[in-house]
């Protein structure tokens, strides 16, 4: 009998990825929410099924994963706890764990697991690989083995916690950083800088900064509000941001310099591993550098472009680069894209998305060779010596009289691209030629 995976709120970003990881796993999967023509066509894309019913999805079902907003949780969480049937597992994804762990027990059965999940990245994440995933189980110890084991399989870091310390924790994760970079978003405003003239100013680090307030305040505000005031220890990080920045900003108006150095020091000693966040920071700038330096070079010359959001890949030669775009030319139509939305593609993935969008072809080549010649090392070299090349395999080797003393004619089955193939075979017979085989 097949899993039942039911994902309350299954059409939203934190639900689709939940739905997919689900059917990844051999499971049925049924998502639910109120607005049908999203979930008709969520279910569509993912090959699932949809209700619109929240207690109908969840009838029976062996998981049931509650991804709705923060301020709907708990009236999710009562309408559809007392249904879920014995041994299931009944988890959420809310990023607020204490008040929601709390209701799942007290709203569903004692022999239902309770399993908090925090996925610690916002929807734009395309994948679960390298992404934090907090569990705060409350009740049961059979589906936390499972989850584990799931998530560890897809490359998640997995953190076990209790409801308590997730939340005080998450006051400095998530309730520290969004209020400090949203401050500074709106200190911008107040002081009326041009932040895009800013930027021809700026160091890599500034750079840095303002592309995470953007992205923080570029982002839904709504679900920000519910982070700040939905954990009521926020708060208590707020008033210590409040107080130091005062303190701060009062030695410096002092002009008072050995305060200032003793307070930097203090952190630094308190933050511990400094060198860690150096050589990080560093590794982001680098990468940024190593990128356009990789795009500058490139031109001229083909690349894939993966756009990281929407997965959309750009194939093509690479016309002009510039510190924020890089112009493509895909067999005539001429592309302009931002340098923050796109992944340069590794030469291998690039070569298997031509394979699958132009298709390949076979071709035979009957060479000449000397006898002593070896045709595999020779089909290593043309393989590597054109990435067009997919597959090269020795069809047949004959030797013969009429040949001549010291000759064999050896037939090469070659797979190629079929993306301008003619040049391709041009360049095949090219480098038969310059090894001195005679093509028959």
């Amino acid at each position: 009998m097949d899993r039942i995976a039911a994902i309350i709120g299954g059409y939203g970003g934190m639900g689709r990825l939940f739905a997919g990881m689900f059917k990844e796993e051999g499971f049925k999967v049924r998502i639910s929410g109120p607005t049908e023509s999203k979930g008709l066509k969520a279910a569509s894309e993912l090959g699932v099924e949809y209700f619109r019913d929240n207690k109908k999805a969840v009838e029976g079902a062996d998981v049931v994963v509650i991804s709705v907003p923060i301020n709907v949780t708990l009236d999710v969480i009562r309408e559809v706890g007392p249904i879920i049937k014995d041994g299931a597992l009944f988890m959420d994804d809310t990023s607020v764990k204490r008040k929601a762990c709390a209701a799942m027990a007290r709203h569903s059965g004692k022999k239902v697991d309770v399993i908090g999940t925090h996925p610690v990245f916002g929807p734009r994440v395309q994948g679960i690989e390298g992404q934090t995933f907090v569990l705060t189980p409350v009740r049961g110890e059979k589906w936390l083995a499972y989850l584990q084991g799931a998530l560890a399989g897809r490359r998640a870091k997995v953190v076990v916690s209790t409801p308590e310390e997730h939340d005080r924790i998450m006051a400095v994760v998530q309730g520290l950083t969004h209020f400090a970079y949203i401050s500074m978003g709106k200190t911008l405003q107040e002081l009326g800088v041009d932040v895009k003239r800013s930027r021809q100013f700026s160091s890599p680090i500034y750079d840095l900064m303002l592309d995470m307030i953007g992205r923080i305040i570029g982002q839904d505000p709504h679900l920000y509000a519910e982070i700040q005031m939905g954990n009521p220890e926020v708060l208590k990080a707020h008033r210590a941001f409040i107080k130091t920045a005062g303190k701060l900003s009062a030695i410096v108006k002092k002009n008072d310099e050995d305060k200032f150095v003793r307070l930097v020091a203090e952190s630094a000693r308190h933050f511990g591993d400094v060198e860690r966040a150096m050589g990080r920071s560093d590794k982001a700038i680098f990468s940024l550098v190593a990128e356009l330096d990789r795009l500058n070079a490139s031109v001229g010359k083909e690349l894939a472009l993966r756009h990281i959001y929407s997965g959309k890949v750009h194939l093509g030669v690479v016309k002009g680069v510039t510190p924020d775009e890089v112009t493509l030319d895909d067999n005539g139509k001429v592309y302009t894209l931002k340098l923050s939305n796109i992944r340069v593609m590794r030469t291998g993935e690039r070569i298997r998305y031509k394979a699958e969008r132009y298709g390949t072809v076979s071709r035979d080549f009957s060479v000449l060779l000397e006898d002593k010649a070896d045709e595999r090392l020779i089909s290593e070299l043309l393989w590597k010596a054109n990435e067009n090349i997919l597959t090269i395999s020795i069809k047949d080797v004959y030797k013969g009289e009429r040949l001549g003393a010291g000759k064999k004619s050896v037939c090469f089955a070659i797979d190629i691209i079929n993306h301008e193939p003619k040049k391709t075979e041009n360049s095949i017979s090219d480098f038969f030629e310059d090894i001195g085989g005679t093509l028959r």
